[in-house]
């Protein structure tokens, strides 16, 4: 089981922590409220989706025994003008350098969206989230 926690320090930002101690720090812009301390919560599900894939990618083109030496990913996500302003389009491109062949990374990139990336699978189907409040003892 994945395992986090988040703790709010002041105004909006917030330190979220993982199961291994690792932690990054969560804000937004000040127009939005916050102190732009941090990364903004829905980029950085940009970024754990391309960390995901580039894992897999670089996994894949290794064992391919392409001559990978970088990788590196642009994404952008396209957000309703709406409450809640979730993505309603996200582009993630790939860049490796020319050494490697562009049919093994594609082939690495259909490999982690279709098979192996947790993160990619689980923005295709929804997971069931459920939600509790409580008080401090």
């Amino acid at each position: 089981m994945a395992r986090a926690s988040l703790r709010w320090v002041e105004n909006l930002t917030f330190v979220a922590t993982d199961s291994l101690g690792h932690s990054v720090v969560l804000d937004t812009i000040p127009e939005q409220g916050g102190d732009g301390r941090g990364i903004k919560p829905m980029e950085l599900l940009l970024m754990a989706l391309a960390g995901c894939m580039a894992m897999d990618i670089v996994s894949i083109l290794k064992k391919k025994r392409a001559d990978v030496r970088r990788l590196n990913a642009e994404l952008e996500g396209t957000r309703s003008e709406t409450d809640p302003k979730r993505f309603t389009d996200i582009k993630v491109t790939f860049r490796a350098n020319r050494e490697v062949k562009l049919e093994d990374l594609q082939r690495s990139l259909e490999l982690s969206r279709d098979k192996y990336c947790s993160v990619s699978a689980t923005l295709q189907i929804a997971p069931k989230v459920s939600y509790e409040a409580a008080l401090e003892e």
